[in-house]
């Protein structure tokens, strides 16, 4: 009996992350926080699940694996506790903590995860950031230092405005490379002696 519902939460899991609609399946999400409250084992297999289907590089498979794990933040202690544990990795994969590591395509869809969980992580520090220290840490690291605008969701993260100045700072290089290479083409011209 066990081993049918391992195999039916990955199935669920897989189901729910993959089916491209930015909406998760109500059916199938009751049956998975059903089988979710018989046994913490269960949370802790989802858990992986989620975080293996969070690592993926396609953005919707994020958005809806972000929605599972909101789903069971809000309802499971034990899901808390294995998701705060390891909650930089949690924010690398949805609100692109990481500049190094930004969010996959598609880009709309990315810039959706990003918004959901962000709200979402401002809900979860307001009902639970006492209890939980690691994610008061985690709200505050987002807040202060990657200076992630919790009123303005649509707001660029630290690392998006770091890569547009990079961008724009490449850009300025090219042009300035592009300006020196006509000035030495004109003195070139400029000093061919006329008879």
């Amino acid at each position: 009996m066990e081993a049918q519902q391992h195999e039916k939460l990955s199935q669920l899991i897989e189901d729910l992350t993959t089916s491209g609609q930015q909406v998760l399946n109500p059916e199938k999400l009751k049956e998975l926080k059903k089988i979710c409250k018989s046994s913490d084992d269960y949370i802790k297999q989802v858990y992986h699940l989620i975080m293996m289907q969070l690592n993926q590089e396609h953005a919707e498979i994020r958005l809806s694996a972000f929605q599972i794990a909101n789903e069971l933040f809000l309802r499971s202690h034990q899901f808390r506790i294995l998701l705060i544990s390891n909650f930089q990795e949690f924010l690398e994969l949805t609100v692109e903590s990481d500049f190094e590591q930004p969010l996959p395509p598609p880009k709309e869809i990315a810039q959706k995860l990003k918004e959901m969980a962000i709200k979402s992580i401002e809900q979860w520090h307001e009902k639970y950031g006492e209890a939980y220290k690691k994610l008061s840490l985690g709200y505050h690291f987002l807040k202060q230092v990657k200076k992630v605008d919790f009123q303005d969701l649509g707001a660029r993260t630290q690392a998006e405005r770091m890569r547009e100045e990079e961008r724009l700072k490449r850009l300025e290089n090219i042009n300035k490379m592009r300006v020196n290479k006509v000035d030495q083409e004109m003195e070139g011209v400029l000093q061919i002696p006329l008879f």
